[in-house]
């Protein structure tokens, strides 16, 4: 069974309210559950008015926050570019900042692999000799 949204069930106490009204002669004996009823319905629409507020107002400082974070990215690449003007490409200063110099790459040193130790050598296998009978005289 899908989930009642808070808005139709309190639709449904509205129509609830609306029959036990008509039928105020045989129910009366409800009217302290009806009275309740009714001002948990009043406290359900103000509540969820100011759910609607707080989502807009969400929404809103979401898309601020966005802005002033897009703007900040931009004022950081602004400053560290500054920075790199300021000190040059190659500083080791703008480490201090937390920028990467730019260095000039190191060749690999090439180190001589040391040859491989000959270990024993398997002798192959002598070939068997075919067997001949020898004759007799």
């Amino acid at each position: 069974m899908p989930k009642q949204t808070n808005l139709d069930e309190t639709g449904e106490w509205d129509h609830l309210s609306a029959t036990v009204d008509v039928n105020k002669a045989d129910l009366g004996f409800l009217e302290p559950h009806h009275a309740q009823l009714m001002a948990a319905r009043e406290a359900a629409k103000a509540a969820m008015i100011r759910q609607d507020a707080f989502k807009s107002q969400l929404q809103q400082a979401t898309r601020d926050l966005e802005k002033a974070m897009g703007d900040g990215r931009e004022a950081a690449t602004r400053v560290r570019n500054g920075i790199r003007a300021q000190y040059g490409l190659k500083a080791e200063k703008l480490a201090e900042f937390g920028l990467q110099p730019r260095r000039k790459p190191q060749k690999a040193k090439k180190q001589a692999k040391p040859a491989p130790t000959p270990g024993p050598v398997a002798q192959p296998a002598p070939e068997p000799v075919p067997h001949t009978p020898v004759e007799t005289k």
